[in-house]
């Protein structure tokens, strides 16, 4: 609000008549308005007295007891309640973004049916990891869960080619699981690549032998490296890429080589246009090769 004297109406309905004199000779007119910052009340009492000197002169020293009326300006507490419901509701979202949980790792499973009809139905792809170390007790937990993780992509990928290669990742997740507490029991389901093991009740009795966040990790490696070579760009930009993405930049106790690709793989992912898929596949086997031990 301006300083300009506002209109008979507008000072009639803000002041109304001139209240009678208090027991000091004072004249003191109240106003109530909605407003929620000392600014806007400072204005408004301007403009106020802006009208009133207007309409009955201007406000001038005196040598009497005579003064020049005051305005005194009550906001109404229905400000003050709004101004705190506002502030509270930014504080507990601001409150939300600082300490968001991270991610829910995505199904390995899932994530095939993002990747485009081309890539899902492509040929099996090798993992990068060695062989011999398989099922070896020197294994890590996080090892173990990443190298399921992608055999669950592998394995669920070989039935969507409707072919017979379910079986060899159905065993090697079976393996994985053999020398774990009652992990017989849950990797007989997955032995010789059965299709009830698509099931997923049959992926979640993985859950009291398998790390969830690495197995989904580890699951996003693999079909990271299959959309890469086939060029899907979609894999990419969809919303379960970007969070198993996000839960690999933030894994902790990496080594040097790993964290540097692993931030070399995100500014690739970031940057506009189409990625430089060379340079991502690279990346990817680098980081499955690294964390899957």
């Amino acid at each position: 609000m301006n300083n300009r004297p506002i209109d008979d109406d507008r000072l009639r309905e803000l002041i109304g008549d001139a209240p009678p004199a208090n027991a000091d000779g004072d004249v003191v007119h109240e106003l109530s308005a909605p407003l929620r910052s000392p600014h806007g009340v400072e204005a408004l009492a301007a403009a106020a007295v802006a009208a009133i000197e207007a309409e009955r002169g201007p406000r001038r020293k005196f040598s009497g007891s005579e003064r020049p009326p005051d305005v005194v300006i009550r906001r109404r507490r229905s400000s003050y309640v709004l101004f705190a419901l506002v502030s509270g509701i930014a504080v507990f979202v601001w409150s939300r973004v600082l300490h968001r949980p991270p991610p829910v790792p995505s199904d390995p499973v899932e994530l095939v049916a993002v990747l485009s009809p081309t890539a899902a139905a492509g040929p099996a792809r090798a993992p990068e990891w060695s062989a011999p170390r398989g099922a070896s007790d020197s294994l890590s937990e996080r090892g173990r869960a990443m190298r399921i993780g992608a055999l669950l992509v592998e394995f669920e990928r070989a039935w969507v080619r409707n072919d017979s290669s379910a079986a060899p990742f159905g065993d090697a997740i079976a393996a994985l699981l053999a020398d774990q507490p009652d992990g017989a029991e849950v990797g007989a389901m997955f032995a010789g690549g059965p299709a009830e093991a698509r099931l997923p009740g049959v992926r979640h009795a993985l859950a009291p032998h398998v790390r969830a966040a690495p197995m989904g990790v580890g699951g996003w490696l693999q079909a990271a490296r299959i959309a890469a070579a086939a060029g899907d760009v979609g894999f990419f930009a969809s919303a379960r890429s970007r969070e198993s993405l996000a839960l690999l930049l933030e894994m902790p106790g990496v080594t040097p080589e790993t964290q540097s690709a692993r931030d070399r793989l995100d500014k690739m992912l970031r940057r506009r246009g189409r990625p430089d898929f060379a340079a991502v596949a690279d990346a990817l086997e680098l980081l499955q090769r690294e964390l899957a031990n």
